[in-house]
């Protein structure tokens, strides 16, 4: 049975605020060419025109459409077709491509690491890539997670493993633009997923902010769209890395995330909102 979550007491006024850590992730999709037989994700021998990777080479006159795998005639050489010569043939056959990049941020923009989803954007792909960027450092763990289907994840990392650390160190929450569509009859989505609830249940999530004419608001805490953003920056590169090897594609995609943290972190300069110099001293 769901419960209620519990409501929290946020610190007096004036009093500091604790620091709290929120990650942003989205989907991209950025085509990177991969073998075109089911269920194998290395990349291609020949990246311009090939559809198999090394292992399956020899296997590059079987027909990739799924399920069929049976023999073709024609993939070395074209057979002629009416009275166009079989080199002049146009065929259709296309290598497979990953379904999309995930990828996550901080909330203040910075990049914080990515990885791919193969057939879909599956939850236990996002989670494997969650855990791949925060095994080594699970102290580092943020304390929210935007994505615009945390409800499903979270679903997923309860039923498949009820004892995850995921479960004591970070709450799941939708994105601000996509929870507006979740269903309300979801009673996990909007119990545990809400990103500004208003049932004090969690104050780090939403603060209370005067207009000019002396009015109380109830503003959300952190951006949860950072991830929108970086994915629409990363369109003017799409050309580019659809073409590239599975090595170049990789190392491209550090190289931007790199390149995007010293984009956001001038911004921030430029804001005044950068940490002071003394954050990260220890003190009582």
């Amino acid at each position: 049975l769901l419960q209620q979550p519990v409501q929290q007491e946020a610190p007096p006024e004036g009093v500091p605020r604790g620091y709290v850590r929120l990650s942003v992730m989205d989907g991209k999709s950025l085509k990177h060419k991969i073998c075109t037989l089911a269920d194998c994700q290395e990349p291609l021998v020949n990246y311009k025109n090939g559809r198999f990777c090394e292992t399956h080479l020899d296997m590059r006159n079987i027909c990739g459409i799924i399920p069929c795998g049976r023999p073709i005639r024609f993939m070395g050489a074209l057979p002629p077709l009416q009275d166009t010569p079989g080199h002049k043939v146009v065929h259709t056959f296309r290598a497979g491509t990953i379904y999309c990049v995930q990828t996550v941020q901080w909330a203040c923009g910075i990049p914080v690491g990515w990885g791919k989803c193969y057939k879909s954007e599956s939850s236990p792909q996002v989670l494997s890539i969650l855990d791949n960027i925060w095994d080594d450092h699970p102290e580092s763990k943020p304390g929210f997670i935007a994505y615009d289907d945390a409800c499903d994840l979270l679903r997923h990392i309860v039923t498949q493993d009820p004892t995850s650390g995921w479960l004591e160190s970070t709450k799941f929450i939708v994105d601000a633009w996509h929870y507006i569509g979740h269903r309300a009859t979801d009673v996990l989505c909007r119990l545990w997923c809400n990103p500004a609830p208003t049932n004090g249940s969690q104050p780090d999530l939403v603060l209370t902010e005067v207009d000019d004419d002396g009015n109380s608001h109830a503003t959300r805490a952190f951006n949860t769209e950072t991830a929108e953003q970086l994915n629409s920056w990363l369109d003017g590169f799409e050309a580019q890395l659809s073409q590239m090897t599975d090595v170049n594609f990789d190392i491209f995609i550090h190289v931007l995330f790199l390149l995007f943290a010293e984009l956001t972190e001038r911004r921030i300069a430029k804001k005044g909102r950068e940490l002071p110099d003394d954050f990260w001293e220890e003190g009582d």
